[in-house]
């Protein structure tokens, strides 16, 4: 666990201190526990004042103290205040929607929220821009809560590229609609290959394989557990990308999914 970007305008010492305290226990864990020499040498505090902050901790269960005084570690309090973060920022939170919003509105184009149920790919939200460009076309090739095969999509391959070529071909092999257009991938060869570079750019892309008039572009977002919980992508009529404009839509893109994602307590 690290500090945020962020820098208190009104730093209140005592708080850090405290704060302090935990993020060593935190990062030098051990199943004992640490000595009050040791939390005092970590957070360059002394011994007198340490003392003061772990007694005022285990009152509120933050930490816990050895049956022989001697040694402290995280508590079961600071577990409990910490597992109620997620309920309040999940995927389907308003300050992630809004940011999806304006990343629609900053390309004039539709940008979907995606996850994956068992093996296919679903879309949860959708984003159309406010306004969008007179001669420019908005194609949606789903509709929300529709399922899609994984390696039809682009938000799908990412989630393919989590797992092992064995599953990979697994999921494949039971996949009835393995072509939705003539461009969808057909083989499990062919998509082992696709995967690996999915892996290496860590970006994926669907051209024209779930739609023939659509281009997609999909990044990912992941959570406190390090683990893709969901995926973002662009829809583009095929004709408006170009190799030349790939690049700045996925910096934008990756920008924005790397923000959502500390949000969900990704670091």
């Amino acid at each position: 666990m690290l500090k945020s970007n962020y820098s208190a305008k009104y730093p209140v010492q005592t708080v850090e201190r405290a704060l302090d305290i935990l993020l060593y226990l935190k990062n030098n864990p051990s199943s004992e526990g640490l000595t009050l020499n040791q939390i005092s040498e970590g957070v360059g505090v002394g011994r007198t004042t340490v003392h003061r902050f772990l007694d005022t901790l285990l009152e509120y269960d933050m930490i816990e103290k050895s049956e022989n005084g001697t040694l402290y570690k995280l508590g079961w309090g600071a577990f409990e205040l910490g597992c109620d973060v997620p309920r309040y920022n999940g995927i389907d939170s308003e300050k992630i929607s809004s940011q999806l919003k304006a990343l629609s509105n900053y390309f004039g184009e539709i940008i979907n929220l995606g996850i994956k149920r068992n093996n296919s790919m679903i879309i949860i939200k959708r984003f159309f821009p406010d306004m969008a460009l007179s001669n420019y076309r908005l194609i949606t090739n789903v509709n929300i809560g529709e399922r899609e095969p994984l390696h039809c999509t682009g938000i799908g391959k990412l989630f393919l590229s989590e797992m092992n070529d064995n599953e990979i071909q697994e999921i494949f092999a039971y996949e009835n609609n393995k072509q939705l257009t003539e461009f969808s991938i057909n083989s499990a060869d062919i998509l082992l290959d696709e995967i690996k570079k999915v892996r290496a750019k860590g970006y994926a892309v669907d051209d024209r394989e779930s739609s023939v008039d659509v281009f997609c572009i999909a990044v990912p977002i992941r959570d406190y557990t390090k683990k893709m919980t969901a995926g973002i992508s662009i829809s583009v009529p095929a004709g408006r990308i170009t190799e030349d404009n790939i690049p700045s839509i996925l910096s934008k893109m990756q920008e924005t999914a790397s923000g959502i994602s500390r949000l969900l307590g990704y670091y």
